[in-house]
């Protein structure tokens, strides 16, 4: 039921218009963390942020980046970053390849995917990393090495849903221009 009516939903925003629009909504929040919330944290803990680590984290690097930190830069990474560009970036992201890929389905012939939902577990990891490192760098928790592996975990699965999804708009984009040009090389040799 439910899925149905995201599908309903993702459908409205597939069209050119739709997806253009998320495409650039989605990437001006891209464009604010990169040059502007995230230059600041690591110009801060001198290396790269918790949810920059495509790789994760160990215990170690986490204690060195909670050391690092100062009351100014985790008021910054909570607010904005954490609790508004990047509860909006993942949404929109999501929303964004969603809709793509129910619109490079429909247009290669496939009517019953669920591979749209991708995007949407890879947003839920995001809110999951979200929640840990706020944890974290608020000291709300004691920092232990379960909840540090934790937090890393999301960082990963984050990634991976990420870049799975990235790579089928790839693959049915390919297909759709292969049809595409097979069915115009096709047309061209009947006429």
């Amino acid at each position: 039921m439910m899925q149905r009516r995201l599908k309903n939903l993702l459908l409205l925003t597939s069209t050119k218009t739709g997806i253009v629009s998320l495409f650039l909504l989605t990437h001006s929040v891209l464009l604010l963390m990169m040059t502007y919330t995230f230059p600041a944290i690591t110009t801060q803990i001198k290396t790269q942020a918790f949810d920059l680590r495509p790789f994760g984290y160990s215990m170690i690097e986490a204690q060195e980046i909670l050391q690092r930190l100062d009351q100014e830069t985790i008021d910054l990474y909570l607010f904005p970053q954490l609790f508004l560009l990047d509860i909006l970036y993942p949404l929109l992201l999501a929303v964004f390849l969603s809709s793509l890929m129910l619109r490079l389905h429909r247009l290669i012939g496939v009517q019953d995917s669920r591979l749209y939902i991708v995007p949407f577990l890879a947003m839920i990891c995001d809110y999951l990393e979200n929640t840990t490192v706020a944890l974290l760098i608020t000291k709300s928790l004691v920092v232990s090495e379960g909840i540090v592996q934790t937090a890393s975990t999301f960082t990963i699965m984050k990634g991976v849903l990420t870049s799975f999804s990235w790579i089928v708009v790839l693959i049915l984009f390919v297909i759709w221009v292969k049809k595409a040009y097979w069915v115009d090389k096709k047309q061209m040799s009947l006429e």
